[in-house]
């Protein structure tokens, strides 16, 4: 009897999954029913696209197998729907191209039937896609997902909605960005649902051009960042609600290492558009974000510039970052509650002195308000020449730096404070931006006149320490590293020369 139904179920179940799909065709080799255990196994399962639809792309898959265990035989006779227990789908291969971004296309009917399941046990599952007329490209290897408590409605498309939750786990996922200048690869990704636990061995930022081949793609100054990231874990969070809405809760993410190498060249035209606030970038987040602290436990961090006139660029390096990050929400409710935004980070400038910072921003300020303090420890002012004899064209031939102390308070027009710089035997020499000689004559009479702007020490003998004065006006298409910077800048500035002079952009 049961040979006799099973290639009848066989041809009824092929016919129902093609009847709502008419891009695309599913065949099953064979199909095997267990009426006293409930259960169907599907064997041999393949989707392919038809060849006559007119469709510009194309997707094909394999499965292994599909069971489907713990089926309510008298839903399926009386009612027409399905009361699943388990569904075990192993051995997945997909691979093909999607539409262009653009292109508008409704997704594919999961179901020609009601269905509630139990869990769905998904088994080594390897996926690789990439979108028609574009250069972006996605795989997954070895992925392993568990969904729980599916309901689908007759004629349902595929979406998060069908599950209650879900957890997974694979071992690499590769992104290839749509304009084909980076990579972006997850490894060894687990979340748990009952945990709420996102976790990740690494994440990796590549480029696919090295630092000109890559700025030379660009019309406009932009940085080309090359990183990873080691050991990331997202605490408390709800992945089946952030594929729902978009909403990111949790109460901690941390990221055990972070190496970062960044790339600029300031040779290009510089972008004309405003760059956004520390804080609008926080509302800029399309959907709800709460995100309590973040934690950053060892970094290194290395920025390169190629300086307009230079014949290289010249790099600074912040290394051994420790930095925790607290408040980072968009929540509306703080347009009446007050409520600051908080970073403190500790770190060594070029692996040597010590510098200590901490930010502090008011939410839903008008103008944006936040407040900027430091402290750097001694280290000898010459492991600056990297950055200052490219960037500056100068060179510091002596000097220490006993202390350097700053606060500052600004907002998104201006930033003012005051800096204590405690330096001595300070001795510079400018460099030519042509040869970078420091020899010259012309080099010599400049350094020269710059030694009699510049005091070699603070405090000069007999008298008080110096307190510099910053007081930097913003420029909107700066974004908030280059302000502060600048800002610091006018602080150092008016510590050494003889007669400072307020600094403005």
């Amino acid at each position: 009897m049961i040979t006799m139904i099973e290639p009848w179920a066989e041809q009824k179940i092929q016919a129902a999954l093609n009847k709502e799909n008419s891009d695309y065709v599913v065949e099953l080799e064979k199909v095997h029913i267990s009426v006293f255990l409930g259960s169907i196994d599907l064997e041999g399962i393949k989707v392919y696209s038809k060849q006559d639809t007119g469709i510009n792309h194309k997707l094909q898959g394999q499965i292994a197998w599909i069971k489907l265990a713990g089926i309510s035989r008298l839903k399926a006779l009386f009612k027409n729907d399905f009361d699943i227990q388990d569904i075990f789908i192993s051995d997945t291969k997909i691979n093909g191209t999607l539409p262009p971004p653009t292109e508008e296309k409704k997704p594919p009917i999961v179901s020609p039937v009601n269905v509630r399941i139990g869990k769905i046990h998904v088994d080594n599952l390897d996926l690789t896609v990439k979108n028609l007329g574009a250069t972006n490209f996605f795989s997954l290897k070895n992925g392993q997902i568990k969904l729980h408590e599916v309901q689908v409605s007759k004629k349902d498309t595929l979406s998060a909605k069908i599950a209650e939750k879900f957890d997974f786990n694979f071992r690499e996922s590769l992104l290839i960005t749509s304009d084909s200048l980076y990579s972006l690869t997850l490894k060894n990704v687990d979340y748990n649902a009952t945990m709420a636990v996102f976790s990740a061995d690494s994440f990796l930022i590549h480029p696919k051009y090295k630092d000109y081949d890559f700025t030379s793609r660009h019309k406009y100054e932009t940085d080309r960042i090359d990183g990873m990231f080691v050991n990331i874990a997202v605490h408390d969070f709800s992945l089946a609600d952030y594929l729902k809405s978009k909403d990111f809760n949790s109460t901690y993410l941390e990221i055990e290492k972070m190496n970062l190498d960044v790339f600029r060249d300031k040779r290009k035209v510089f972008p004309p558009n405003n760059r956004p606030t520390i804080q609008q970038l926080i509302y800029d987040y399309p959907a709800l974000l709460n995100v309590d602290s973040v934690g950053v436990l060892r970094g290194d961090v290395f920025y390169r510039e190629h300086a307009e006139g230079a014949n290289e660029a010249g790099g600074i390096s912040f290394n051994k970052i420790k930095a925790k990050i607290y408040n980072i929400t968009n929540d509306t409710i703080y347009r009446t509650q007050s409520k600051f935004l908080e970073l403190k980070s500790e770190a060594l400038v070029m692996g040597k002195g010590k510098l200590i910072i901490s930010i502090k921003a008011k939410l839903f300020d008008k103008l944006d308000a936040f407040s900027l303090a430091g402290h750097l420890a001694p280290m000898d002012a010459k492991v600056l020449n990297p950055i200052l004899e490219k960037n500056a064209f100068l060179f510091v031939t002596s000097g220490d730096i006993d202390a350097m102390n700053f606060n500052i308070e600004a907002n998104n027009n201006r930033a003012t404070g005051s800096m204590t710089l405690r330096y001595q035997g300070l001795d510079i020499a400018l460099k030519n931006k042509r040869t970078d000689d420091t020899t010259g004559l012309k080099e010599s009479v400049m350094s020269w006149i710059a030694d009699l702007k510049i005091m070699d020490s603070n405090p000069l003998p007999g008298e008080a320490v110096r307190t510099g004065i910053i007081d930097y006006e913003r420029d909107p298409q700066r974004f908030f590293f280059n302000y502060a910077s600048k800002a610091i800048l006018t602080g150092i500035q008016s510590s050494l020369e003889k007669n400072p002079k307020k600094k403005k952009k």
